[in-house]
């Protein structure tokens, strides 16, 4: 059996954990958590599975591997399921493949480094209506009882979830700042993978951007968000 962290590695295991903190209304806050006061590039009409495609940013732009880096359509695969059913939002915020109802669509750019295992990952979700801003309210809810716990996949059990909170200038209609990291027997004593998150919703969209690493994990660049956010909202007129 391949060893989890060799399956972390390649980029196939959604991911595990998250935390956010709360904050107050304004957009210049740079706590986990910001609602804006108008929404800012809520789309007229769901996007579709080849506009969402189109609108992840180029592997150029992240200055990653060519060759290793692929963009295209969310595979539906690879579900984890927490231990605790009220832990489940954060799992399903953290990578549509873990959700139980799926969207209408959803895609995936992975783009990995020539060497070494840190990689990045961008998911662009579109949600049926209300369907994101619940996806967001659900997850944090679940924080208060779900700082640690357990998780499956298939073929893996025993992985444990832990979280901290985390930091981010909000953008976009709700801003969440995450952390996590994720260790199992199959990893020996140290971390299997740490990964750091920002999650923007804008209207029923989500944009999902985590960096991944062994340990240390910096957050995702303010820059790389706002283009991929920029680029989200051009593909929504």
């Amino acid at each position: 059996m391949r060893s989890l962290r060799i399956i972390l590695a390649a980029g196939v295991l959604a991911p595990l954990a998250l935390t956010a903190t709360a904050c107050g209304p304004k957009n210049d806050d740079k706590s986990g958590t910001t609602a804006t006061s108008a929404p800012t590039g809520a789309a007229a009409k769901p996007l579709t599975q080849d506009q969402l495609v189109k609108a992840l940013l180029p592997v150029k732009d992240l200055q990653y591997d060519e060759h290793r880096s692929s963009l295209g359509p969310t595979k539906a695969e690879f579900k984890l399921t927490a231990d605790k059913p009220a832990c489940q939002p954060l799992l399903d915020l953290s990578d549509i493949r873990n959700a139980a109802t799926p969207p209408s669509s959803s895609a995936t750019g992975a783009y990995y480094g020539t060497n070494g295992r840190e990689y990045t990952d961008i998911q662009l979700t579109q949600f049926g209506a209300g369907q994101a801003a619940k996806a967001m309210t659900s997850a944090e809810s679940a924080l208060g009882s779900c700082a640690a716990f357990n998780a499956t996949a298939p073929g893996h059990a025993g992985t444990k979830v832990t979280f901290s909170k985390a930091t981010f200038k909000a953008t976009g209609d709700a801003t969440l700042a995450l952390t996590e990291t994720l260790s199992s027997p199959e990893c020996g004593e140290g971390p299997c993978e740490t990964r750091s998150y920002v999650v923007v919703r804008t209207g029923d969209v989500l944009t999902v951007i985590w960096n991944s690493a062994l340990k240390d994990t910096g957050m995702p660049e303010e820059g790389i968000v706002n283009k991929q956010l920029d680029k989200l909202r051009a593909a929504a007129k």
